[in-house]
This record gives C-alpha cells, sequence and structure tokens, in this order.
C-alpha cells in the first residue's frame, strides 16, 4: 500500500463536497486532477472508495470507514505544518457565511484586517439567513458560519463573537403610545417580520412564547435592508438591532416602542464543524470576534449611507438634505 497525502485529501475534499469540481477549487487544481489522484488511491487501497450519482458523490463502503480516518490525517498534517515548520503562515481559502446584517456593518472590516495580517488567508463570502448558512455548514458547503445562536449541536464548535441589543422600533407615524406595551398588545399593531429561515426568530422564539407575544398582521421580509425601510415607512413594527438604526432614531425617521419585558440582546456566534477545525479557521474566528461591532457605516462615519435603497430612500435622502442645510457651519480657528 503506497499512497500521498495529496490523493487523500483528494478524497477528503471530493466526499465532504460531493463533486470533483468544488474539490478542485478547495484545493487550487484541476478536476482532471482530483480524479486522477482518487483513482490512484482507490487503486492503491483495492477497491471503490466514491460512487457518483445524479445527486452527486457518494461515499462507498470503503470511503465510509476511510472518511474519519483521512479527517483525522488531514488534522494532525495542519497541525505538523503549523506547529513543527518554521514557517508560521496561515495559509488557505475559506467559506465564511454571514448574516445580512453582519455583510452590511462589520464584515467588510474583518476582511481588510485579515488581509493586512495574512495575506495569504482568503474568505469567500456568503450572505444568506442563518438556517439556510448552518444548513451549508452541515453540508460541508461552507467552513465557517456568524449567525445568531449559542449552540448548534454536539458536531460543532460554537465560540461567541459578540451581542447587540434588540429593540421593538416603528416610525413615529404609527402613533403608538410611549408608555411600554404590554406582550398581547402587539397584536393591535401590524408587525414586520423576517421570515422562518432567520435564526434571529429561532433564537427569540421561546422567549416569546413564555412572555405570551401574539401578533396580529404580519408582513414578511427575508431583506434586513427592505425591513428597516419598510418600518420607516411606517408599514409596522418590526424587531431591529439597536445600533443599526440609531442614525435613524437620532433624525426621527423611527424610534423605540418599549414593552414589558424588553428583548434580551441577540447573541451572534461563529460556528464550525468540530472536524474541521484549524489554526487558520480559529484564527478568523479570533479576528471575528475583535472586529464585531453591528454600528451602521452611516453611524460610524457620521454620514448619510453613500448608496441608500431605492423606493423610500430617495424621501431619506431629502430629508438627510433638509437636516444637514439646517445645521450651522463650524467656525474654523484661526
Amino acid at each position: 500500500m503506497n499512497f500521498t497525502f495529496k490523493q487523500l485529501e483528494a478524497f477528503l475534499f471530493s466526499a465532504k463536497l460531493q463533486s470533483f469540481s468544488a474539490a478542485a477549487v478547495k484545493l487550487h487544481t484541476t478536476q482532471s486532477a482530483i480524479s486522477k489522484r482518487l483513482a490512484e488511491l482507490e487503486d492503491s487501497l483495492g477497491g471503490p472508495l466514491l460512487h457518483r450519482t445524479s445527486h452527486g458523490l457518494e461515499l462507498a463502503h470503503s470511503g465510509r470507514e476511510l472518511l474519519p480516518l483521512a479527517e483525522e490525517a488531514l488534522r494532525l498534517w495542519q497541525r505538523i505544518e503549523h506547529d513543527i515548520s518554521l514557517d508560521k503562515t496561515l495559509r488557505g481559502t475559506f467559506r465564511v457565511g454571514v448574516t445580512e446584517l453582519i455583510a452590511m456593518t462589520w464584515l467588510t472590516r474583518l476582511i481588510q484586517l485579515l488581509q493586512k495580517l495574512h495575506p495569504e488567508v482568503t474568505l469567500e463570502p456568503v450572505v444568506d439567513a442563518g438556517l439556510t448558512l448552518f444548513d451549508r455548514l452541515e453540508a460541508n458547503k461552507l467552513d465557517l458560519s456568524i449567525m445568531p445562536g449559542t449552540f448548534w449541536g454536539q458536531a460543532f464548535e460554537s465560540v461567541k463573537v459578540g451581542q447587540v441589543d434588540q429593540a421593538w422600533i416603528a416610525s413615529p407615524r404609527l402613533g403608538i403610545p410611549q408608555r411600554a406595551l404590554k406582550p398581547h398588545e402587539f397584536a393591535d399593531y401590524p408587525v414586520i417580520e423576517q421570515p422562518a429561515g432567520a435564526s434571529k426568530n429561532r433564537f427569540y422564539e421561546a422567549w416569546r412564547a413564555e412572555h405570551g407575544f401574539r401578533f396580529g398582521k404580519v408582513l414578511l421580509t427575508n431583506s434586513t435592508t427592505v425591513l428597516r425601510e419598510l418600518t420607516i415607512s411606517g408599514f409596522g413594527i418590526s424587531q431591529q438591532a439597536l445600533d443599526y438604526v440609531r442614525p435613524d432614531i437620532r433624525s426621527g425617521l423611527l424610534r423605540v416602542v418599549r414593552s414589558d419585558p424588553m428583548p434580551p440582546p441577540l447573541v451572534y456566534s461563529a460556528v464550525y464543524r468540530r472536524d474541521n477545525a484549524s489554526p487558520a479557521l480559529a484564527r478568523i474566528v479570533e479576528l471575528a470576534v475583535k472586529t464585531c461591532d453591528f454600528t451602521s457605516r452611516a453611524s460610524q462615519h457620521d454620514v448619510a449611507p453613500a448608496n441608500p435603497p431605492r423606493g423610500s430612500g430617495s424621501t431619506l435622502r431629502q430629508r438627510s438634505q433638509r437636516q444637514v442645510a439646517k445645521k450651522p457651519a463650524r467656525k474654523t480657528r484661526r
């Protein structure tokens, strides 16, 4: 029996990604090279490891036995490469899933910091709803997912990245009382929610049920941007990250609707498969903790967004321009 680590690696990623072409992208080579390495490994071991099907690659009996050993071999190889080698450079391409709120706030800073500190590490971001991201993580189509939630099962490592205060938000034009609303009173007002695929809903599901929150008319959108715009336009109450909408609250476009009780902070975690751990992945998580900040870019730069969404965004631009026009010019000291 004589095989190489590259052959074992070709089998491992072909099995995990269920595709020769996806494994080729992951390993920065060609599909034909992956197929050749796998064929050589099968010849060396004396039997098929993967079967081609209409749904992709599936493990043969020998492949199911080999897979956990190949995963262990990869972890040991990465330890040798990082701990023993004089070259401590982190490298590799990692598929990282994030929610839309992360993409609109601190994802860019994470990528910039990573490029500065570890130029040979590349992130391929995927933006989607939290539960969809977890499905992709479970299917080995992502290396890491950053999303709301604290526990995703024994097979996954979950590291708290940060948290953000959540509040009920509405347009002042809805005329909602200034006092704190009881949970059952939310049924008297339209509510704008994200659909079932949002991991935020899963995070708050038990809390809302415990305190008896009831909603009447519900408008659904899977976009955080649209959620904010619909709320500004007075379509209903929504639950949003307070840091993100703070500029709109300061400008008078939105207000906090108090409730009794108020929603607890939303916890975000970096989640990855325990069998996919690596020094580079651990470093990405570490930098995610460092850069996590859900303050909107407009608030960070103290200016209106450069490219606000269409629709009621034109009204938002006009209001912002009027507010700027009202501000007195600052005197320059000489």
